[in-house]
């Protein structure tokens, strides 16, 4: 089949466009390829998002506790159990000062006075904030294997052979108490928060020091404690939203038919 002058103008002009589209992508700096973080499909955060605090932490279900289609709202989802571990992207504070987390990248919210932190990077480093300190670089070379830590002597890895493209510099250290050297490094590509034990960068076996208690996601005062226990109390559960519903259009079928239906004089 032979082209028009008109059609082979219009091919030739969506041919140059995608070639032009191609160039730019291809002429954008590496630096868009950074972490974006995303913005979560809830209509409740998106209504409220300049109030929302980005967390991205895991967090352990503390005692038994149902999801909530929004904070405050008066629909409970199905419940969590302790010991459940539940993956938190953004924190809404409400007008009590309650905490609530958008739950597991879906359309639900938890309360956060129901949950626990697992001691990690960031409370070692609260802890330990006078021994941590900052000192001339130790770069590892790029393509160096080393093996990374949620923390010192946390006895537990994040990887085991983590290497990187680029030269990795480390300006952040901690001895513990065994003489073994450590270094901090916040984030590189797209690997973030984590330890590296630069005395023996390719141990595994570096042993736990201390067992350390999940920490609450929030504490309350009295007043908060109170309004938890409404918050607690009310709420309708999900089964419930479509069962009321339903029940009374039956009764109303039902006394409809009783009411029309023709009766013997």
């Amino acid at each position: 089949m032979r082209l028009t002058d008109r059609q082979t103008g219009i091919f030739r002009s969506m041919t140059a466009g995608l070639l032009a589209a191609a160039a730019l992508i291809l002429s954008v700096p590496s630096a868009v390829n950074a972490d974006v973080i995303a913005e979560p499909p809830n209509s409740f955060y998106q209504k409220h998002s300049e109030d929302c605090i980005y967390l991205n932490r895991t967090c352990t279900v503390g005692t038994d506790t149902p999801l909530w289609s929004s904070p405050n709202s008066a629909f409970r989802k199905e419940d969590m159990e302790a010991g459940d571990s539940v993956y938190i992207s953004y924190i809404y504070t409400d007008a009590d000062g309650i905490q609530w987390g958008l739950a597991n990248f879906e359309d639900e919210w938890i309360l956060m006075p129901d949950l626990q932190f697992t001691y990690s990077s960031g409370e070692f480093q609260q802890e330990h904030e006078t021994e941590i300190t900052e000192g001339e670089p130790v770069v590892i070379k790029k393509d160096t294997e080393f093996v990374t830590w949620t923390y010192p002597e946390s006895g537990t890895v994040y990887d085991e052979a983590l290497s990187f493209p680029d030269d990795l510099s480390v300006t952040t250290f901690y001895t513990d108490p065994d003489g073994r050297e450590w270094g901090y490094v916040f984030y590189m590509y797209g690997v973030r928060d984590f330890w590296i034990c630069l005395s023996d960068m390719n141990a595994t076996n570096i042993p736990q020091r201390e067992v350390k208690d999940l920490i609450p996601a929030q504490e309350l005062n009295a007043e908060q404690q109170a309004v938890l226990e409404e918050i607690r109390a009310g709420g309708i559960g999900s089964v419930l939203v479509i069962v009321i519903p339903t029940v009374s259009i039956a009764v109303l079928a039902a006394f409809l038919i009783w009411f029309f239906w023709p009766r013997k004089l």
